[in-house]
């Protein structure tokens, strides 16, 4: 699934947290914001002035102040620059040595710190979490069989809930050390499910991962990165700190309206996304995976780190044939066949994306100074476009027989299980409900009720979609008799109709116990909401704003579009 889920299970609970209606009422106004879904089509720019006019018309239409723009080839930089305005209030103008808030991108840095560890030796990615860092809390029922392992850190598929919103809602100034802020957060470290079985985006695994390279290193996380990759890279202003020389060249982060700024945010676990970057300095970076671990002679890490890091390997589906999955702190992105690899931030106020294609030798990066996830799909999307142009596509793989047996076994509806946010599950169980069909070609989903694709069969358990050239959809072997799929990052078990469709009219299957079931939901996250009131360095006022926009960001909340990848 791609926004489908995130914006209907998000639009689910703001109406029932609004309202308290039943949930036929909540999955009513959900399918409606599946149907009004849509990215409009944009246009593809041949021309850097080209592609600079359509980028300032979308800064126009979304109310977005500004963006900083990185565009690249392997050997060099062909257009750095800033559009709009970094300080609306003081008319500063974004350069291309404005830095942003990169937001999650700033994970893929943990990933290479590990690798870089891995190949000195120090360390392997199959070690155990206990191994490194026994003092690290966290709660893993299978640990004797199944240990949460630091590759499972990088690919999310610790078990691990998303950290809870008063997570979110920390912003001491001081800063906080990383020790103080994994045991503030050690609540919502509990493996949900057998480590390495299923994958459920978390943004504490970089600060656990960022504790065991203290660990093995001797040095400060920060610290070791800057050497080991900021400095080598030429990445001269980035930083994860908001020092003075960073606050002189940061852009403003703003509301909606495009006038209004946020405060700084303090983020606890910085590994996970408290990067501060310019154009420039993403320039090079992208440089670096495009040279596959070097820049301009400079070799920081071997090629092979580089792959592992854009392939995913502790999943289920890895063992069906090549998928293109979630590596370490490395994603799959898709304009329609070339597969760009890269990652997405967000913070309050602040959008980011960082992609490339191996292969090709081009890539870019992208940062806007306000939270319109609308905006940065369309600007993201003109760039890519730009970007191949002139490129070959890549062959799409024949069609595979799929034997009969398989589709009598997987045909059905599915409903979601592996939640990002377990607070939140009495609503995505219900929201990201796939219904398959299979046909001559393959198969066909529909999400939502409403959001229809269809998927060419690439091998026996193994599909794409028509215009794409991997495979991101799976049918898992049978797991204690259970028929099990995945779809790009999300695990779906066979459920019967009955017990959907009694679901969606709002008469549960088993009477009181369901309505139960979505009240403890509701009243976990209301925990969480009255305990970021208490978070450190969070005012009530202020905290009552960090936490609506925290929720906004937890829930998934970006734009409606089909096309969109939530998870940030």
């Amino acid at each position: 699934m791609k926004a489908a889920e995130a914006v209907c299970s998000a639009s689910a609970v703001f109406t029932c947290l609004r309202t308290r209606k039943r949930i036929s009422i909540v999955l009513l106004c959900a399918s409606a914001v599946c149907q009004a879904g849509g990215a409009g089509t944009e246009p593809t720019p041949t021309t850097i002035p080209a592609l600079q006019r359509e980028i300032a018309t979308v800064l126009k239409e979304t109310k977005t102040p500004g963006a900083a723009i990185a565009i690249v080839s392997r050997d060099q930089a062909e257009w750095v620059a800033g559009l709009g305005r970094a300080d609306v209030a003081r008319n500063v103008p974004v350069t291309a040595e404005t830095l942003f808030r990169i937001g999650s991108v700033s994970k893929s840095f943990a990933a290479l710190a590990a690798l870089k560890l891995q190949e000195e030796g120090k360390l392997k990615l199959t070690d155990t979490v206990r191994q490194w860092a026994p003092e690290v809390a966290f709660d893993n029922a299978w640990e004797a069989s199944d240990p949460v392992r630091l590759e499972h850190l990088m690919e999310h598929t610790t078990g691990f809930d998303d950290i809870h919103l008063r997570e979110y809602a920390h912003n001491d100034p001081t800063p906080v050390g990383l020790a103080e802020a994994l045991a503030f957060g050690a609540s919502s470290r509990v493996s949900r499910w057998r480590p390495g079985t299923r994958m459920a985006y978390c943004n504490s695994g970089p600060a656990v991962l960022a504790a065991v390279i203290e660990k093995v290193s001797g040095e400060r996380f920060e610290e070791y990165v800057a050497e080991r990759f900021f400095q080598p890279l030429h990445m001269d202003t980035a930083s994860y700190f908001y020092t003075p020389a960073v606050k002189q060249r940061l852009t403003q982060l703003y509301r909606a309206d495009g006038l209004t700024p946020y405060p700084y945010e303090h983020i606890a676990y910085r590994s996970s996304g408290a990067i501060n970057a310019s154009a420039k300095d993403m320039a090079n970076y992208v440089r670096f995976y495009l040279q596959r671990g070097s820049l301009d002679g400079a070799q920081l890490l071997d090629c092979s780190s580089i792959e592992r890091m854009e392939r995913t390997e502790t999943l289920p589906s890895a063992k069906l044939g090549r998928i293109a999955g979630y590596g370490l702190y490395n994603q799959a992105f898709f304009e329609g066949p070339f597969v760009f690899r890269g990652h997405g931030g967000a913070v309050t106020g602040g959008l980011s994306e960082m992609a490339y294609l191996p292969e090709h030798g081009r890539g870019y990066a992208v940062m806007i100074n306000s939270g319109d996830g609308k905006a940065l799909f369309r600007i993201a999307r003109l760039i890519r476009r730009y970007v191949v142009r002139g490129l070959t596509p890549p062959a799409l793989p024949q069609t595979a027989p799929v034997p009969a047996e398989t589709r009598q076994e997987y045909g059905g509806y599915y409903q979601l299980i592996s939640p990002r946010q377990q607070w939140l599950y009495p609503f995505y169980r219900l929201v990201a409900i796939q219904k398959l069909s299979f046909t001559a070609e393959g198969l066909s989903t529909i999400t939502c009720g409403v959001v229809r694709e269809r998927w060419v069969a690439v091998a026996e358990r193994l599909f794409r979609r028509e215009q794409e050239s991997q495979a991101s959809l799976a049918l898992l072997p049978e797991a204690g008799g259970e028929a099990l799929i995945q779809c790009n990052r999300g695990t779906f078990k066979r459920v019967a109709a009955i017990e959907v469709w009694a679901q969606i009219t709002g008469i549960a299957v088993d009477g009181k116990r369901g309505a139960f079931r979505a009240d403890l939901g509701l009243a976990q996250g209301s925990r969480q909401i009255a305990g970021g009131w208490a978070a450190p360095g969070a005012g009530p006022a202020a905290a009552r704003r960090r936490l609506a926009d925290s929720f906004r960001r937890t829930a998934g909340v970006r734009i409606a579009g089909p096309d969109y990848r939530p998870e940030r």
